[in-house]
């Protein structure tokens, strides 16, 4: 979707990455260059991703096809960037993801069909290795993670929260977006209307799914839905851990908060009243803004207001310079008064009758 007005676009990976699509539902190479085409020049072009993974080469096309664009690419993680997928989202200048998004990076695999000798499937994992190196070199340009922590992070098939991928360096911020998470079963998903398959991946951290039965030990089984209509009391009872754990969470983030609160107040109170302090006469407008409509701190209204000051300054002095300029007085040619001899001097001779001289 282009935005001729503001010159931006924004294309959508929603789906399946793939080299190939039958039905042009998934997200391919192809369909790619084709809509990166269609969208002419322009200076920014947002990236909106929310897809499981897929083909690690079609991945690498797309990524390298944003990197070769000359526009500001701002990826936006709407719910999961998993496997291949966090290859395109290594490409942009900012990345994004939701409080509730999932990001996750692993090691490539190959799916292998047939008969293999010894040096044909030593073949393919050298290859595995090559790709897995490229995969960390993509990394490697956004997070400040070492070559070999980033290795061991594939190796171990890491998630994170959209937080966590924050605080690991995979992203740059996170937005307060939410995400609508359906479990159909042990195998799939559906994240913001877009399914995911979940038989690829060897491990998916039950907490980050939000249901008890994780395929990894429990395959091909539909979630429990008895507990769907448990009282307070009855849940207690049966979970008397898990109630006991929220417990203490909520007590403590009650605690937390309410010391936060206070703290926030006051720290606002005392900039608004140190910006009142610091105001000059003929900057109230500006001060106002500092203090409610784009808030800073004091010492940087101190600077806008130096800002302000140097701006008033220079434009008195141009005003002058017009109004010199205006008034003609260049335009009035010197005349010599011969030093003064031979002219009347009126002055003088009032000075002399109030005073004359005496010798």
């Amino acid at each position: 979707m282009a935005n001729e007005e503001e010159n931006t676009a924004e294309l959508l990976l929603y789906g399946e990455i793939s080299e190939y699509s039958w039905y042009e539902d998934d997200i391919t190479p192809k369909e790619f260059n084709k809509d990166l085409k269609a969208m002419g020049e322009v200076e920014q072009i947002t990236v909106r991703i929310n897809s499981g993974g897929g083909d690690v080469f079609a991945a690498v096309a797309i990524y390298t096809r944003l990197k070769e664009h000359k526009a500001n690419i701002a990826v936006k993680i709407d719910g999961w960037c998993a496997s291949a997928a966090t290859i395109i989202a290594m490409a942009g200048d900012s990345i994004e993801i939701s409080v509730g998004g999932i990001f996750m990076i692993h090691d490539p695999a190959a799916g292998i069909l047939g008969y293999y000798k010894a040096d044909e499937l030593k073949k393919i994992a050298d290859e595995l290795e090559t790709i897995k190196q490229s995969i960390v070199n993509c990394y490697m340009t956004v997070t400040d993670k070492s070559e070999d922590e980033i290795k061991s992070l594939m190796t171990d098939e890491t998630w994170y929260t959209g937080e966590e991928a924050v605080e690991a360096g995979f992203c740059t911020a996170v937005m307060l977006t939410e995400v609508e998470t359906e479990v159909e079963d042990a195998e799939k998903i559906i994240v913001n209307s877009v399914p995911i398959n979940l038989k690829t991946f060897h491990t998916v951290p039950k907490g980050l799914l939000g249901y008890a039965n994780s395929h990894n030990n429990k395959p091909n089984v539909k979630n429990d839905k008895e507990d769907e209509t448990m009282t307070l009391e009855e849940f207690k009872t049966k979970h008397p851990e898990v109630a006991d754990a929220y417990k203490n969470e909520i007590m403590a983030t009650a605690k937390t908060g309410e010391t936060d609160h206070t703290a926030a107040v006051d720290a606002e109170r005392a900039r608004i009243k140190a910006i009142d302090e610091i105001t000059l006469p003929g900057y109230e407008d500006l001060a106002d803004k500092a203090k409610y409509e784009n808030p800073v701190s004091a010492e940087a209204f101190a600077m806008q207001m130096v800002a302000a000051q140097k701006k008033a300054g220079s434009k008195f002095l141009n005003d002058r310079e017009a109004d010199l300029k205006d008034s003609g007085v260049d335009d009035v040619p010197p005349v010599s008064n011969k030093g003064g001899a031979g002219e009347d001097d009126p002055f003088g001779n009032i000075i002399d009758e109030l005073y004359p001289k005496v010798k």
